[in-house]
């Protein structure tokens, strides 16, 4: 080799590692890093009607997926349901380091997963990063979860607004499309046990006006607000939170409805009918068919059963859980708890015992009352809670109920008593019971 040759060889060896030297020295703390947000369509299940999401961080350096799920929680523990019926349920941050079997989990339950590429410069992404795996400590990981205020959304919210200067708070300070309750009812209205559930369960808490931030507890709000938000840099120029977004894998199911079903006039047709059914057996009964006496006891007891629980559901949510979602629920004016009384004198209303059967009108009575209370206090501000459909169910159901034990129980008082001679009848002789005595 020539020796302008050499040295021309040398000259670019040497310039390229000044070149690679003077780049890496450039290079910050992040630069290597992609931060995502994924979002997880809703599912089948009870716990999967809301969705879910994730923060996916890439480590294009060394090609490492590290996926942090805040959405964590031990479903076999042995103390899973007294904490969740307690409120004290802990849910954790949990990292799973793969993107692909992270997606293929959601894909076997044909849920959607849509990520979407933060436009963080290095600074930001290495905070977010560090955030991260400082939350993933033992001693950090572990939180009480909240239905609304403090759940796998909400987390995801505030690490990512953290991080970006508060750009997603400052587009979500407009009013909400739609309460918790909202939210709630038309999440879950394909899952009719669920939605009612959930409806008869919930207190005032839900009903307040909430704004957009609050609104983002659900996975797809917070994906529509990350879309909404915009960073400002050094210069002043705003940009897309959002860079990029791209479906990871796309579901065959059909999208949540925009708003909550309207099933007022359905609740009411239902508790009308109800409550119709019971008077009709009432009326029945007192004409002395005894069929319709056991049809009546047998409804009777049902709705005591299932209505006089919940009220007392409600008193346990509101006295000792920490549940905020069940406290002061007005559907405990609907639900009275005494009504559960009814499920045992039900059988008595059945058997044609008149006893249970004054009682058993006393106790509809009460709560037929207490549901016309219970609507006539919505005139009031305080009675705001948003449970029209509870009240259209309830009150011609008691009411009905009322009637229909109030005519039994004139019947039942007016049956001879058990051992004793019909109307009319002739009373044995003498004679004839002391021959039986001896």
């Amino acid at each position: 080799m020539k020796r302008p040759s050499v040295l021309a060889f040398l000259a670019g060896w040497v310039f390229l590692a000044i070149l690679t030297t003077s780049c890496a020295a450039r290079a910050e703390p992040g630069d290597e890093l992609e931060a995502w947000v994924l979002t997880m369509g809703p599912g089948d299940g009870p716990f999967e009607k809301f969705g879910h999401n994730a923060i996916w961080i890439h480590d294009r350096l060394v090609d490492e997926d590290y996926v942090y799920n805040f959405g964590t929680y031990a479903f076999s523990s042995s103390d899973l349901l007294g904490k969740f019926w307690a409120g004290r349920l802990k849910y954790w941050l949990s990292r799973r380091k793969s993107i692909e079997a992270t997606v293929r989990s959601y894909q076997r339950d044909n849920r959607t997963v849509v990520a979407q590429k933060l436009d963080l410069d290095a600074e930001q992404k290495d905070r977010l990063f560090e955030a991260l795996e400082v939350n993933l400590e033992p001693e950090n990981r572990y939180y009480k979860y909240d239905y609304y205020l403090d759940n796998c959304s909400t987390r995801v919210r505030d690490a990512v607004d953290g991080v970006a200067g508060g750009a997603l708070r400052q587009v979500a300070q407009q009013p909400a499309r739609h309460t918790f309750r909202g939210h709630t009812l038309r999440s879950t209205a394909d899952l009719l046990a669920e939605y009612l559930v959930l409806d008869a369960a919930m207190g005032s808490f839900i009903d307040r006006p909430i704004d957009s931030w609050a609104e983002m507890f659900l996975p797809a709000e917070l994906q529509a607000g990350l879309g909404r938000a915009r960073l400002r840099g050094a210069d002043g120029i705003e940009r897309p939170l959002v860079v990029e977004e791209e479906v990871l894998f796309q579901a065959t199911r059909p999208d949540k409805a925009v708003d909550p079903p309207r099933w007022m006039p359905s609740v009411l047709v239902a508790g009308a009918a109800i409550g119709g059914a019971l008077a009709g057996l009432g009326a029945l009964a007192r004409t002395g068919r005894g069929g319709a006496r056991v049809a009546l006891g047998s409804l009777v007891a049902l709705c005591g059963a299932i209505l006089g629980f919940l009220g007392c559901f409600y008193v346990f949510g509101w006295a000792a859980t920490d549940h905020r979602v069940t406290w002061a629920n007005e559907n405990i004016l609907q639900m009275t708890p005494w009504t559960i009384a009814l499920a045992i004198l039900g059988v008595g209303v059945a058997l044609g015992r008149p006893r249970a059967t004054r009682r058993a009108w006393f106790l509809a009575a009460a709560a037929a009352a207490a549901a016309a209370l219970g609507a006539l206090l919505k005139v009031l501000p305080w009675f705001a809670q948003d449970n029209w459909r509870i009240v259209a169910f309830c009150l011609p159901l008691w009411c009905g109920a009322a009637v229909g034990l109030w005519l039994a129980g004139r019947a039942a008082s007016q049956a001879p008593a058990a051992g004793a001679p019909a109307q009319g009848a002739t009373a044995p002789a003498a004679q004839d019971t002391d021959a039986v005595a001896a």
